[in-house]
């Protein structure tokens, strides 16, 4: 099973469920999910699949696993 489908797999069983805490902030299944699923459609809109690569530069951060949830969804 591809990364992506177990994370959807995750959100489905336990969407509030904390899956990010970073200092005093959590982020749950669901917002996660929310998050890069917006991420991933821009990405879409701008060309990103498959047969384009999409370069993630970004700091060790929640909103790097949302970048790259969102390549993965985006086909990338």
């Amino acid at each position: 099973m591809a990364s992506g489908a177990l994370f959807e797999a995750e959100v489905a069983l336990h969407p509030e469920a904390p899956a990010i805490a970073w200092g005093e902030r959590q982020w749950s299944y669901a917002e996660l999910e929310g998050r890069a699923n917006a991420l991933a459609a821009a990405l879409r809109v701008a060309g990103a699949g498959l047969e384009l690569p999409v370069a993630v530069a970004l700091p060790r951060s929640p909103e790097l696993v949302i970048a790259l949830l969102a390549v993965a969804k985006a086909g990338g």
